[in-house]
């Protein structure tokens, strides 16, 4: 999908009627090599991404109101250019380079030059932004000054030197090109989670191979002190046959049953090491069963919250963001309440299947918050909820369910709200926002269900609910 030289030209000559004559505004870096400006045109998002196999360009219908990651070169561009009007768009040389032409006004309120070049090459890729006298600024990959051309601040922009070489003779379609850009976007969405929120990911991987290290470690010391739990025996032995034997012996047999003693010791001290060794072990053992139970269960806690961040959508990761109180791309810092994970097997919630529909709900405050603010669900499907009263959140995962979907899901709140009857609320999820406390939810808008009796089919349908597949 990469953008060859003459494929860039006819790009160009769509692109440029859409962009040219508006303001790019507002830069954020959405993932460490993505860019996103407003656009004032009628497509409102502007994207450049120096991916390293297919760096591209091109303009999407939909802003996207996120917070930015940190770099320096993003901070550059808000200075230099964070309402620049483009006034040219065009192609150098012939080959993959485009310059784009801006007008701004510096802080003394005068018109300057500014000039953004993207080379397009392939595990090249780069954005230099230069004055008006092509003077470099600042670039994305600035480089070395040992660089056959180092884009160093102070430097003139030199293009690189095109490659002549032969280019299949292919037709270029810009909408289906853009349309190509935009079936990314969900990549780019991955990619953004793992740039921004990687370190918990990570810290939750390295936690779960530490707590795997000691099952491991308490599956040996079981096994240790299995080996050593009858040692008492084998002191009682040295005592009974204590006239018969010598520490120099080095062994001796008893009822089949060879025991060394230890020639550096006396028999007296050989058997109280035998009996210290039984003593350990039963103690060993009796500690292991406490130790592995939570191991097992903190081990269960963190791949089910591993599980929960690698399924939750972007906005509710900027939720837990907040919750956590860490901004983009600085050292995450503990709650000071205690755990700042937040989730575990307890936050997973449940669902069931009827009629090949999934229904969602929580049964605890935590579920009900993993479920709505959380868990990448669509934001088009219907959420449900008891009104005036505490209780599930209930979704249904599909859009424009039928009737009796809606009737089982509203069975269902009104179940886990300990209730035989009442009123529902039914709203769209993207009409639902967090609240001050955990599971505590502000809907926007929705509309009411009175239901005055719960179905015998949906009580025996709720026993089969389990927790959800993530």
């Amino acid at each position: 999908m990469s953008l060859k030289a003459s494929a860039l030209t006819r790009y160009l000559s769509y692109l440029a009627p859409l962009v040219v004559s508006h303001h790019l505004s507002r830069p954020i870096l959405y993932t460490e090599n993505t860019f996103f400006f407003h656009c004032s045109g009628e497509k409102n998002r502007f994207v450049i991404s120096l991916d390293d196999e297919n760096p591209r360009f091109y303009l999407a219908e939909e802003d996207i109101n996120v917070a930015s990651l940190e770099s320096k070169f993003l901070d550059l561009l808000k200075k230099e250019i964070g309402n620049g009007y483009l006034v040219a768009l065009d192609q150098v040389n012939a080959d993959r380079v485009v310059r784009f032409s801006f007008t701004v006004i510096n802080n003394v309120f005068k018109e300057q030059g500014r000039t953004l070049y993207l080379e397009m090459i392939p595990h090249h890729a780069n954005v230099i932004l230069c004055d008006e006298n092509d003077v470099v600024l600042g670039a994305y990959r600035s480089g070395e000054m040992s660089d056959e051309r180092p884009m160093l601040r102070g430097l003139h922009y030199v293009a690189p030197e095109k490659k002549t070489f032969v280019e299949d003779p292919q037709l270029f379609d810009s909408l289906a090109y853009e349309k190509g850009c935009l079936e990314q976007e969900n990549e780019l969405a991955e990619r953004r989670k793992k740039d921004r929120f990687g370190w918990l990911v990570e810290s939750l991987k390295k936690k779960a191979k530490l707590l795997e290290r000691k099952k491991i470690a308490l599956a040996s010391d079981r096994a240790t002190a299995l080996e050593h739990l009858n040692d008492g025996s084998k002191g009682d032995a040295i005592y009974v046959r204590y006239a018969d034997l010598n520490n120099r012996m080095g062994s001796f047999d008893d009822q089949g049953l060879t025991i060394a003693l230890d020639p550096s010791r006396s028999l007296s001290e050989n058997a109280q090491l035998y009996y210290r060794r039984a003593k350990k072990a039963k103690e060993t053992l009796k500690l292991n069963a406490t130790n592995l139970a939570k191991t097992e269960k903190d081990l269960a806690d963190v791949q089910a919250a591993l599980l929960q961040l690698l399924s939750s959508d972007e906005e509710g990761l900027e939720e837990l963001a907040k919750e956590l109180d860490i901004a983009p791309q600085k050292t995450p810092q503990k709650k000071k309440n205690g755990d700042w994970r937040g989730l575990s097997h307890d936050s997973i919630p449940f669902e069931v299947e009827r009629n090949g529909t999934k229904i969602l709900f929580g049964k605890s405050a935590k579920q009900n918050d993993c479920l709505t603010f959380l868990l990448d669900t669509a934001k088009e499907h219907p959420w449900l909820h008891v009104n005036g009263t505490t209780g599930s959140h209930v979704m249904i995962k599909k859009e424009n369910p039928s009737d009796e979907d809606i009737r089982t899901a509203c069975e269902i709140a009104l179940l886990n709200s300990g209730k035989e009857d009442g009123d529902i609320l039914l709203t769209l999820r993207k009409n639902v926002r967090k609240g001050n406390v955990m599971g505590l939810a502000i809907v926007k808008e929705a509309k009411t269900i009175h239901l005055k009796n719960i179905r015998s089919e949906t009580i025996i349908l709720l026993s089969t609910a389990t927790r959800m597949n993530l």
